[in-house]
């Protein structure tokens, strides 16, 4: 590993071919880990993911990479045009990459290639945000009924199982909805406030 103290007597151009290899490593999982949050596997598995989408990115940008070098030891430099690459080489294109690459996968699973790329039911469910009737199963065996929309959350990855009904129900004895709870803005359950959740369409 190079001693910071090198990065000092690097050349303009050598500099930013350092920045360039290594910040959209970075910006590429920021962004990926946003898409598809899951529970961290360790330090040495961020360090394999930064270090594939940075290659990737090199790889498919390395025309820009070059025109920036070019641009970089002219004689009279063109900082915007510099700028530009910059932006594309380091924060365009690393944001670019996860998101293809997680419609690649979605597209992958649907045909039946590939495996789902959500780990649990509870996620591949929640994360298409399908508005539906929920009726949760209380751990002292009483049922609460809400609904599931637009404004409601559930979450994902390693906190899965919280969720916010942006509406609360009451039901009657049979788990059947019939009135909307006055002036509720809805309500917030986690994993150990219920046993078990159920789905209703909602039509």
């Amino acid at each position: 590993m190079p001693n910071p103290t090198d990065l000092i007597s690097l050349s303009p151009a050598q500099f930013a071919a350092v920045i360039a290899l290594f910040l959209p490593g970075f910006v590429s999982l920021r962004v990926d880990r946003l898409l598809h949050p899951r529970r961290g596997n360790g330090a040495a598995d961020d360090v394999l993911d930064i270090f594939g989408y940075s290659l990737l990115n090199a790889g498919l940008l390395s025309w820009a990479g070059l025109l920036a070098a070019q641009r970089l030891t002219a004689a009279e430099p063109d900082y915007v045009v510099l700028g530009l690459l910059a932006v594309l080489i380091c924060v365009v294109g690393p944001a670019l990459w996860p998101i293809l690459f997680r419609l690649c996968q979605k597209w992958a699973a649907k045909q039946g290639w590939i495996m789902s790329p959500h780990r649990t039911a509870w996620d591949d469910f929640f994360s298409k945000k399908h508005p539906c009737w929920v009726v949760l199963h209380l751990s002292d065996g009483s049922l609460v009924g809400g609904y599931f929309g637009d404004q409601s959350v559930a979450s994902v990855g390693a906190e899965a199982g919280h969720i916010y009904l942006e509406e609360l129900w009451q039901l009657d004895a049979q788990g059947v909805f019939k009135n909307a709870v006055p002036e509720s803005k809805g309500a917030i359950f986690r994993p150990s406030d219920y046993l078990w959740l159920e789905v209703r369409k909602d039509d």
